[in-house]
């Protein structure tokens, strides 16, 4: 019997892998079929909302999809999400106009939010304590490996068999995905507690997330700084956050427990990995653009530059969730913001004279500290939780690394877009198509080097905070003699 359950618990790791795998490479491999896409249904003016719509729904399903685990099981929510993704690929990869491709991708968003929430979840349930440091830097590094795979994977789906199947190569592989899930996971994980669902609370949630990232959209637009819709879209954020936390504090079961937010382990290494989500997807939006637009190097030498990024973020993965029943949660978050802020040092002395060697080189630190401070805190927050609440507790820390991302770049990005309207040059316009940047004028070349610094010094002083409150991470450990 042991080695039957065994087999079906590894059984359960390849589909969880491929689950995992599918939804994060499809953030990636969009970029590379994207301007095929275009020219196959026109809509350029639609073109960002392809990627928008993804992150907006994918970010607002995560606590969800975790707290319906919680209620119908894991299992179940876990098929539903995996049927949903492919269903929706599928959608995608028949869509005859770009509003019916970024409906379908809306969907897909779902999806792939509720796919990587009980990724995480499933392996918090089915796996002890003190193995959940291993098994979460082996997902970490699945989404490492799609990050660098996705580009090239992408431009040759595109090359050679047409951007539609971009997306429909995702239907067999979420079918295969999903029977290992359903033989697999058995007992425990396909049962839930069939309590009430808090639908209000779900309801505020969603809104705030959409016009959180609405407004943030248009923060730092060319040509003004805060526009109406950012001023708008963060009011009726705070508005709806306010109407979410009275919810939460007062139905029987929330989506969100705040009890939650009692926890020293939970709050410290959940605000590590938000400061970390606004710098390392900030650098993962400019690095590429210093590349090109001051150093003057192709959109090829760019993506090489965020290889290393990605090569960093899987090793640190791989390597802290080997290390966190020795070394404790307080240990790595520390090595990991230490990383992150030595990383970001680095990128502030980049110069117009700068080599993609040095990039590079500075890129594999920033990711270390990613990999590190992920693991730990996905482990750490597990192990704060009870069982029935194992499902949204394991997608808070990604919640909310969304939400960081996305303020840091719009913050980033406003930086960059003062400097370029204060030096009294020409309007930032990186719509220029291929090989627009070696050709930008001097003049914006340097106020655009500035700028970029000026986002990455803003990325140095908020990892640098981690620092500290990284210091205030409970030390303790997952090892087997704490249960």
């Amino acid at each position: 019997m042991p080695r039957t359950m065994d087999r079906k618990k590894w059984l359960v790791v390849i589909a969880v892998d491929l689950a995992m795998f599918l939804a994060a490479l499809d953030s990636t491999v969009i970029g590379t079929a994207m301007p095929t896409v275009v020219a196959s249904l026109g809509g350029l003016s639609l073109f960002s909302w392809v990627f928008s719509i993804y992150l907006l729904t994918s970010t607002a399903a995560l606590p969800i999809f975790g707290r319906l685990s919680d209620l119908f099981g894991r299992r179940n929510m876990f098929v539903v999400a995996v049927w949903i993704f492919t269903g929706a690929s599928a959608l995608c990869g028949l869509a005859t106009g770009m509003v019916f491709l970024i409906a379908a991708r809306a969907l897909q968003g779902i999806g792939a939010g509720g796919t990587f929430a009980l990724s995480q979840a499933v392996f918090g349930e089915i796996f002890p304590p003190h193995e959940r440091g291993r098994m979460q830097g082996y997902l970490a590094a699945v989404w490492g490996i799609s990050a660098l795979v996705g580009p090239l994977i992408g431009g040759l789906i595109v090359e050679y068999l047409g951007w539609r199947w971009a997306f429909f190569v995702n239907v067999p592989v979420g079918v295969a995905a999903n029977y290992m899930l359903v033989v697999g996971l058995t007992g425990m994980t396909s049962q839930g507690t069939r309590r009430r669902i808090d639908y209000t609370g779900a309801a505020c949630l969603v809104l705030s997330i959409v016009a959180l990232m609405l407004g943030l959209r248009d923060v730092g637009t060319p040509g003004r700084l805060v526009g109406t819709e950012a001023l708008v879209g963060l009011a009726v954020f705070v508005l709806f956050t306010a109407a979410f936390l009275i919810v939460e504090s007062r139905v029987a079961e929330p989506i969100l427990p705040l009890a939650l937010f009692g926890s020293r382990a939970f709050v410290t290494t959940t605000v590590c990995l938000f400061l970390s989500g606004v710098a390392m997807f900030g650098a993962i939006s400019f690095i590429p653009l210093f590349v090109q637009a001051v150093l003057g190097a192709t959109a090829v030498e760019a993506g090489s530059v965020l290889t290393p990024i990605s090569l960093g973020w899987v090793s640190g993965s791989t390597i802290g969730g080997r290390l966190l029943n020795r070394f404790g949660y307080r240990t790595l978050a520390v090595a990991g913001m230490v990383c992150l802020t030595g990383g970001y040092l680095l990128f502030t002395q980049l110069q117009a004279g700068s080599s993609l060697r040095y990039a590079g080189a500075s890129g594999v630190v920033l990711g270390l500290g990613m990999g590190l401070i992920t693991v730990t805190t996905v482990v750490a927050v597990q192990g704060t939780a009870p069982r029935e609440q194992i499902g949204v507790v394991s997608t808070l820390p990604f919640f909310f690394r969304n939400i960081g991302a996305t303020v840091g770049v719009a913050i980033m990005g406003t930086i960059l877009n003062a400097h370029v309207a204060g030096g009294g040059g020409p309007t930032l316009d990186i719509a220029g198509g291929e090989g627009a940047f070696p050709a930008i004028p001097a003049l914006l070349r340097e106020q655009m080097a500035r700028g970029i610094r000026g986002a990455f010094f803003f990325g140095l002083v908020v990892v640098a905070v981690g620092i500290p409150l990284s210091l205030m991470v409970p030390d303790l450990s997952p090892r087997p003699a704490q249960r």
